[in-house]
């Protein structure tokens, strides 16, 4: 019996060990949907959720055991011509290998989650869990984070992960990155997604806010918009992603 505890234990460890167990919960959306009247909640069952973005050393270790994924082997459909576009040749810089990788479309985002035996979190799962500010703090702390990256000067190159920690004990879902989500293109938020070469200046609509259950809540309205100007194959500079499992 022992031998079998120990067994659970390790495996349990080894799947788990990187990611954070969310538990359950009720989240109230920000859009007014059909499943989500005005003021209503939604369930939302318990799940695992990785500790930090995906890396550019994480990825890496991906394209090498899929090659089809490497920079100038993909497929249009499934990525654009900026994918990696921040990787030098096939490789990365090496003081970068713990930065969240970026450029990546939603199938490459989608076949990683796949391969490590876990799944992009639903829209739904990725704002429950982003929601909960850290301890000690209000969520008018998180919305200030949110609107002083959204108003701050872009780095070259981002941070190592790890930068900021909410209170399920999940990192940097706010403040550094965008990240993708199964159903991305499950928001509907109406508007003028402008046809331009700079995605990450163009992807933000602007007649949705007839649809919020919250008119206040700029940065969650910024982020809808962000999601619905997605195609599965575009790349950003600053659009990476995370993976979940049931």
């Amino acid at each position: 019996m022992s031998r079998l505890i120990f067994l659970f234990c390790f495996l349990t460890v080894s799947v788990f060990g990187e990611m954070v167990k969310i538990p359950a919960g009720k989240w109230k959306p920000f859009l007014k949907e059909s499943e989500s009247k005005l003021g209503a909640t939604i369930p939302i069952k318990s799940f695992y959720l990785d500790e930090y973005p995906v890396t550019n050393k994480e990825y890496s270790e991906f394209i090498e055991t899929n090659p089809q994924w490497k920079k100038g082997k993909v497929s249009a459909l499934f990525a654009d011509g900026g994918y990696l576009g921040d990787w030098k040749g096939k490789n990365y810089e090496e003081s970068q290998t713990n930065s969240p990788v970026t450029y990546v479309s939603w199938f490459s985002a989608n076949a990683y989650c796949q391969w490590k035996g876990k799944r992009l979190p639903k829209e739904s799962e990725w704002e429950y869990a982003a929601s909960i500010p850290p301890s000690g703090k209000n969520k008018k702390a998180v919305e200030t984070v949110i609107l002083n990256w959204y108003g701050e000067v872009r780095p070259q190159f981002l941070p190592n992960v790890g930068q900021y920690k909410n209170g399920f004990g999940v990192y940097d879902q706010h403040g550094m990155i965008w990240e993708w989500v199964f159903d991305f293109n499950n928001t509907s938020v109406t508007g003028d997604s402008r046809q331009d070469t700079d995605i990450e200046s163009s992807l933000f609509c602007g007649g949705g806010s007839l649809k919020a259950n919250d008119f206040s809540n700029y940065a969650s309205y910024m982020r809808y918009g962000y999601r619905a100007g997605l195609k599965g194959w575009y790349t950003a500079k600053y659009l990476g992603f995370r993976c979940a499992k049931d």
